[in-house]
């Protein structure tokens, strides 16, 4: 499951995890209207933090960010989940 929230921390949905896309694709696909630009990882736009289950986060499925992130944090449009059956808290910054 993935458990994307808003800003102020407030659950937005659940959806379940699908290995062959992105973050970000995951996200529109289940009407989460989420920030994004440039679709390669460079901007930052869609970038989230993880709240919980970075292990099981890919940062560079579709490609590499455009700067270092930290530990906790994911370029959603270039980053996917590493297995279906995991649980994953990401947190919007904007």
């Amino acid at each position: 499951m993935i458990i994307i929230k808003n800003k102020d921390g407030e659950i937005i949905k659940t959806i379940e995890a699908d290995i062959s896309k992105t973050l970000l694709r995951q996200l529109q696909d289940n009407e989460v209207e989420m920030a994004y630009a440039c679709h390669t990882g460079i901007c930052g736009a869609c970038m989230c933090m993880i709240e919980s289950g970075s292990e099981n986060v890919n940062k560079s499925f579709k490609g590499e960010p455009g700067f270092p992130l930290g530990d906790d944090e994911v370029m959603t449009c270039i980053g996917g989940v590493k297995d279906k059956n995991i649980d994953v808290v990401l947190k919007t910054i904007y």
